[in-house]
């Protein structure tokens, strides 16, 4: 295979890595429309996606302008000095660098209390697995309550549920953790996830996102959606067909956990 080089966007949220001094990492996955990169930051892993330009915009995302190909899971990387460096070799693997970079912007809902009245009784999770439901339900009354063991076997049964790169139960936790954020009231369920080591307990890919989520970072179409339930005049139908498009259960699972945070944290402090 011959070097690949090409320029990529980069987001903002991996600036310090892209641009600080170089790290070596590894590939967590390859498909056709992502290439998943985990790097040792000293502190902890940190991920690091390149997609191509037609796939979901990740907030942790270099896009370039097509796919990257013949890469496959555990290769080396290298990343930083403003570039990212797949291959075992200098004569092949690829090369992206960070052309320009685009801004990811925490998501926010404006009429919590509109929102709020909009989702109220959908937390049905039409279209997933029942045990996600269930286990998003039981998340829901962890908030609600404030329990920290219940929340705690609430996560420990979302950690993991599903199949695929970001499974189901992952995503409803990310949903979840946007939401918090959005509230202002992230801090204790980001802890919880956290304390049960999410690297150990499912996808790398899934792993990596959560942080993100714990700080209000989404994929555009659920901060679409979450804008619009707060607007007066917010398109909030065709926002959640756009939110329940992405992958396939992807979408749905995070307007769940998105919806069961509103249902429990959007009444004020408890």
């Amino acid at each position: 295979m011959s070097r690949q080089v090409l320029p990529g966007a980069a987001s903002t949220v991996v600036a310090a890595l892209v641009g600080g001094p170089r790290l070596t990492g590894e590939v967590v996955a390859a498909t056709r429309t992502l290439t998943a990169v985990l790097v040792d930051h000293g502190t902890g892993p940190v991920l690091l996606c390149v997609t191509g330009p037609a796939a979901v915009r990740l907030p942790c995302a270099v896009v370039t302008p097509w796919p990257l190909s013949g890469l496959r899971a555990g290769q080396r990387a290298v990343v930083g000095d403003g570039e990212l460096r797949i291959g075992d070799s200098a004569a092949d693997g690829v090369v992206v660098t960070a052309a320009r970079w685009w801004r990811v912007r925490p998501a926010a809902i404006g009429d919590v209390a509109l929102a709020r009245t909009r989702t109220a009784g959908l937390a049905d999770g039409a279209g997933l697995d029942g045990g996600v439901v269930a286990a998003a339900g039981r998340l829901g009354l962890g908030l609600l309550c404030g329990d920290d063991e219940e929340l705690a076997d609430a996560v420990d049964g979302l950690l993991g549920l599903g199949p695929g790169l970001t499974p189901a139960g992952d995503d409803v936790l990310a949903g979840a953790l946007v939401v918090a954020a959005a509230l202002g009231r992230a801090a204790r369920l980001a802890s919880v996830v956290g304390a049960a080591v999410p690297f150990d307990r499912t996808t790398a890919v899934s792993a990596g996102l959560l942080p993100h989520a714990a700080h209000g970072l989404a994929v555009p179409q659920l901060a679409a959606y979450l804008a619009a339930l707060g607007a007066a005049r917010g398109d909030v139908e065709a926002a959640e067909q756009r939110l329940l498009a992405v992958g396939h259960t992807s979408g749905a699972a995070l307007r769940l956990g998105a919806v069961v945070a509103l249902a429990a944290l959007a009444g004020g402090p408890r």
